[in-house]
């Protein structure tokens, strides 16, 4: 009612605006975006998903209850973060002037977005912009965008961006791809050998099997089933490797959320497989509760099973059973990014109307668990922070009710996965869309050598970390990145910006943008099934589910002594590697790879990226998971 009467006094003009004064809103710098190639304009008649974000408020507020570990029922969170009547009343009186009839106009529930049914020729004249198809160089995929935007100056500190618009991002997924070109070392699944296999099969009978005892072993008489962690890396490894003892606890409100998209999808049968064979304590036909967004489907068959999907449920079950894990499984939008797809489902705050998915997206459908693992990402786009934000905030609103977001930081180091940097010199480094972001624990990948000696970074492809050009760095990290700095300083010309405002000729990274990746774990050689057959997998998406397991596994125990569960965990990570012994510290290793033709290749940036080092690191972060450390201090908050 309060917005209609609004509406009403706005037309009378009794709040009249100005309708001639426009400013520039979103422009897009093409020097520092070289992925997409401009081609045909949109034709005026066609249909397009235009959808205005509505500015936030109490941002500061809303951080600072994250930090203090306040959580907030969804409800509470809603109403923080709401855009006022008056402010969706002058936005709709602005649509309203250029022709669109209010029943096209359509405000979420939770007043956040406002989406238009209308033409491309209607947007591009209201937003004095022009539209065009631009084509993904790496995919191939079309987009509509514009270089730039204008709004009404009264509108300017009411709307936060436009879209379609200057965005222009592309998410791809973070296991260790198929190679191409004379650079390939190694396909996303290597097979195993006949002998690899009976080798492998008599020395998991050694073994616990992922139990309890599996990280007393004395390393001067290492059994069989560890000796073969260097090259195959079992359960057992990972258990003794970071001591995690076998798991007991099924509260059936803590599953462990799996996030996956772009058509890969697991396979029962293949799950089955890998139970059998490396982790027998978990029956066959365990799996997950299925949240399919968007029209998704799952499971598949053996042979059209996803490597990525079950990659990390073999790296997350073996941890957490008897423990449940959800998947949230998103059917990919041809337009947006997959992220605010699931977004949508899990948290009606981020939804919209959508014309391309029976109207609507699925608007607050299913509920978050209390930690997701997420083994998808892209690069940042510094030409876009404005989507970067109202990205990264959503994250916030995720660790307000609780939620604890692990990212897998990418496989290609400080470059592009398809082979770029950025700059008019293609060598200034590349930061992840998600890990730059403050909110979510970002996860480096390592190698086992052998399992009695310390890991060093990933060699067959590089664990990406590095500096956000949008994103400051938080209070929490800033002791361990400066000590960084200034004691391991990598030697490259460097900036200080934020908001992706890279300056020209100042150097080839951010000194002051949040660093990541936060943690690292082990990323190669993992022992999977995939398509019937076991083999060896690897990337950042094998990390980040085994960080996410033991951080669900902790959440467990702090249920069952009715305390809530971890929600954002970063600050306390940092707090933790104040104290020695917390951490596997990982000091060997660099970025050297992540070319033009695949992860493999020498880094497009010409030169090695960053080192691990003592302390935290732009590579492997903090080091690697400590179980019972970990939960002992996790226990104390």
């Amino acid at each position: 009612m309060k917005t209609t009467l609004l509406i009403a006094s706005l037309a009378a003009g009794t709040l009249a605006f100005p309708s001639d004064t426009y400013t520039v809103h979103q422009r897009r710098n093409l020097v520092y975006d070289a992925r997409f190639e401009k081609r045909s304009a949109v034709d005026a008649d066609s249909k397009i998903p235009f959808e205005i974000a509505l500015k936030q408020g109490n941002l500061q507020e809303a951080e600072d209850k994250l930090y203090d570990m306040q959580h907030l029922s969804r409800e509470e969170v809603v109403s923080m973060f709401a855009a006022d009547d008056q402010s969706i009343a002058s936005v709709k009186q602005w649509l309203i002037g250029h022709g669109i009839a209010e029943k096209d106009i359509h405000v979420n529930p939770t007043k956040t977005w406002i989406t238009v049914d209308t033409t491309a020729g209607v947007v591009e004249k209201a937003l004095k912009t022009r539209y065009h198809i631009y084509r993904s160089t790496a995919s191939g995929q079309d987009h509509i965008g514009s270089e730039e935007y204008s709004l009404p100056n009264h509108l300017l500190d009411v709307v936060d961006f436009v879209r379609p618009g200057p965005a222009m991002s592309k998410v791809t997924v973070r296991a260790t791809q198929p190679a191409k070109g004379p650079a390939a070392i190694k396909e996303p699944v290597r097979n195993l050998s006949q002998d690899q296999l009976k080798t492998l099969e008599d020395a998991i009978k050694t073994g616990p099997s992922g139990g309890s005892d599996a990280h007393n072993a004395a390393n001067s008489t290492l059994p069989a089933y560890l000796k073969l962690c260097g090259t195959i890396v079992t359960p057992d490894c990972i258990a003794y490797l970071y001591k995690i003892p076998r798991a007991t606890g099924t509260n059936s409100t803590n599953r462990l959320g799996i996030y996956e998209s772009l058509g890969d999808v697991y396979s029962q049968e293949d799950l089955n497989l890998f139970y059998t064979k490396a982790a027998p304590y978990i029956p066959a036909g365990t799996g997950p509760e299925l949240d399919l967004i968007n029209g998704a489907t799952a499971p598949n068959s053996p042979d059209q099973a996803g490597g990525e999907s079950l990659l990390d449920f073999d790296m997350a079950y073996p941890i957490i059973y008897p423990q449940g894990t959800t998947l949230f499984q998103v059917k990919a939008d041809q337009y947006y990014n997959i992220f605010g797809d699931w977004l949508s489902a899990i948290d009606s705050d981020y939804c919209s109307k959508d014309p391309l998915w029976n109207n609507h997206k699925m608007c607050g459908t299913f509920e978050p668990t209390n930690v997701v693992s997420i083994s998808y990402g892209g690069p940042e786009d510094p030409t876009d922070p404005k989507t970067a934000h109202r990205e990264c905030n959503e994250f916030l609103k995720l660790g307000l009710v609780g939620v604890t977001a692990v990212v897998a930081s990418g496989d290609a180091g400080v470059t592009d996965r398809n082979g770029y940097c950025l700059g008019p010199h293609h060598d200034i480094f590349v930061a992840d869309d998600l890990c730059s972001c403050p909110y979510i624990t970002g996860v480096g990948s390592t190698l086992i050598q052998s399992i009695d000696k310390p890991e060093t970074a990933t060699e067959s492809f590089s664990s990406g970390g590095g500096f956000s050009n949008i994103f400051t760095r938080p209070s929490w990290q800033e002791a361990s990145v400066s000590n960084y700095l200034l004691r391991h300083n990598p030697g490259y010309f460097a900036y200080n910006t934020s908001e992706g405002n890279i300056p020209d000729d100042a150097g080839i990274y951010n000194r002051g943008g949040r660093g990541f990746p936060d943690v690292s774990a082990v990323g190669d050689n993992g022992l999977v099934a995939v398509g019937g057959k076991l083999g060896l997998s690897g990337g950042t998406s094998m990390s980040a589910p085994i960080v996410a397991a033991i951080l669900n596994r902790i959440n467990e125990k702090r249920l069952s002594l009715g305390k809530g569960p971890i929600g954002f965990a970063n600050p306390a990570l940092y707090d933790m590697a104040k104290r020695e012994g917390n951490f596997n510290d990982v000091t060997v290793g660099n970025q050297e790879l992540g070319g033009a033709d695949s992860d493999r290749g020498y880094s497009a940036c010409g030169n090695d990226g960053f080192s691990a080092v003592q302390g935290w690191d732009p590579v492997t972060g903090l080091g690697t998971p400590l179980y019972d450390k970990w939960e002992a201090y996790f226990l104390k908050l």
